[in-house]
């Protein structure tokens, strides 16, 4: 005998429906909107058609940010975080250690999702995109080109980028922004967060012979601050859970000398992570508030973390016979998933490209289909330094990295096929000598499901609706 569901029952599948496991695409690119002078982003991404008579290199500039926005819809990430997106506070380019607060966007991540994330792109060769729309955004506040009053590189002087709490030309310089198509109900900046209330830090616990705790002051010891631009947890709600995005670009591991200063902060920038996520005690963030995230809580690392597992200058090796790895404090992480490793052609076949200044690729151990970045090929080559990392509870679906191959190495980068979006290693007629950026987009999908209790309240209603229904038939 049939029986008609009610309509609470037809509502209550449609909640079911809905409440199904959700595959969500976190990403992370450091995209190198970044600028030489203040300004400059704000205005380029200001001026989409490049109007008003600009010059080549501005030209270049803006169709530099076209081909980023491109490659951002090609990957369609649902929760993007962009790297190197000068940071501007309402429309002044600057940098402070005030924090932003929840849903502050400056006008720059505004301007990029108006004028060129919203705008269609492609062509016939490579297909046409569609826009993107972000309806969440929020931009931190960074310690890039804040000065700090001390001379941190010890040459004599306290000037320029080498003295600031973060290096930058300027401040704001180097800054980044996150864009999400889920709500995002939460932030936690950590921006002020000194690198000596970090236990056991390379720091002050350093353990090499060319010793910071030499390097450095007193005075500089106690004001140093770990993040060379900041950590912010942006917590997004997906399918009834709250996703934390653990978003960071700790510095590169060189332009320093036989201290090491900066590959030491590069790997106590990653520890912080790990730290956090099994939650640590001692960490304070910038809103006043204490400890890491709780058991359990699901979260996704993403960012340029500027450490390969095997190759460049990253902290790693052993030292007094402790064993150190800057970027493995993540990757060998039980916390983390790292089942799937993101893979594409593109680094493979820049490793012999012709266009190669050197052969440092050469003497590499790791697999250059891992790679996320085409540096220079006489020192340091490229390497895997971008990571989008899930925690354990959250299932891998797939994972890439927006890479292709050149189709035809005897072809200028003109043709219209993808590879033009990324380009040959060191173009020199174009901005920042790529078509976009020497990194690569990196994505990972994850399957986000409820709760277990809220599968139970559903069918258990279900349950004694379907035999209310078949009692009254």
């Amino acid at each position: 005998m049939k029986f008609a569901l009610t309509p609470i029952a037809l509502a209550l599948l449609a909640t079911a429906g809905a409440a199904q496991a959700e595959t969500v695409r976190f990403a992370t690119f450091n995209a190198s909107l970044n600028r030489d002078a203040a300004g400059q982003l704000l205005s380029d991404l200001a001026n989409p058609l490049a109007t008003g008579g600009v010059t080549q290199t501005v030209a270049n500039r803006i169709q530099q940010a076209h081909n980023v926005a491109e490659i951002a819809q090609r990957v369609n990430a649902d929760v993007l975080l962009v790297n190197e997106f000068d940071f501007d506070l309402n429309g002044t380019p600057t940098a402070s250690s005030v924090a932003t607060g929840l849903g502050y966007s400056s006008n720059g991540a505004k301007l990029f999702q108006d004028n060129f994330l919203s705008a269609g792109h492609g062509n016939a060769v490579r297909g046409l995109t569609s826009g993107i729309d972000y309806a969440y955004r929020y931009t931190p506040n960074t310690n890039t080109g804040l000065a700090s009053g001390f001379d941190l590189n010890n040459n004599g002087a306290i000037s320029g980028g080498d003295d600031a709490f973060g290096f930058g030309n300027f401040g704001g310089q180097f800054g980044f922004t996150i864009y999400s198509k889920y709500e995002i109900v939460s932030v936690r900046s950590f921006q002020t967060f000194l690198w000596k209330d970090m236990p056991g830090n390379l720091l002050t616990n350093d353990p090499t012979a060319s010793n910071l705790a030499d390097f450095y002051s007193p005075a500089e010891i106690d004001a140093l601050r770990l993040s060379s631009k900041n950590h912010v947890d942006v917590t997004v709600r997906i399918n009834g859970q709250d996703v934390h995005f653990l978003t960071a670009h700790p510095t590169p591991p060189t332009f320093d000398g036989p201290e090491d200063r900066n590959g030491k902060r590069n790997h106590d920038e990653i520890r912080f992570w790990a730290d956090y996520v099994a939650g640590a005690g001692y960490i304070y963030d910038d809103q006043g508030n204490t400890g890491g995230l709780e058991a359990g809580a699901k979260f996704v690392i993403a960012g340029d973390y500027n450490a390969d597992p095997l190759d460049g200058d990253s902290f790693k090796g052993t030292v007094n016979g402790q064993q150190y790895n800057a970027i493995g404090q993540l990757l060998d992480n039980p916390l983390i998933n790292t089942s799937v490793t993101p893979t594409a052609p593109g680094g493979a076949d820049a490793a012999t490209h012709p266009s190669n200044n050197g052969n440092a690729n050469q003497s590499h151990v790791g697999d250059p289909t891992r790679d996320t970045a085409d540096f220079s090929d006489s020192a340091p080559g490229n390497l895997r330094v971008d990571y989008v990392l899930p925690s354990a509870n959250l299932q891998i679906e797939g994972a890439g990295i927006f890479w292709p191959a050149d189709p035809d190495r005897n072809a200028p980068n003109t043709t219209g096929d993808e590879y033009d979006l990324v380009g040959n290693f060191r173009d020199r007629n174009l901005y920042a000598n790529y078509p976009s950026s020497d990194h690569k987009a990196v994505w990972v999908d994850v399957t986000v499901v409820p709760e277990p209790e809220t599968y139970a309240m559903l069918l258990a209603g279900l349950g004694l609706i379907a035999a209310a229904s078949r009692r009254r038939s």
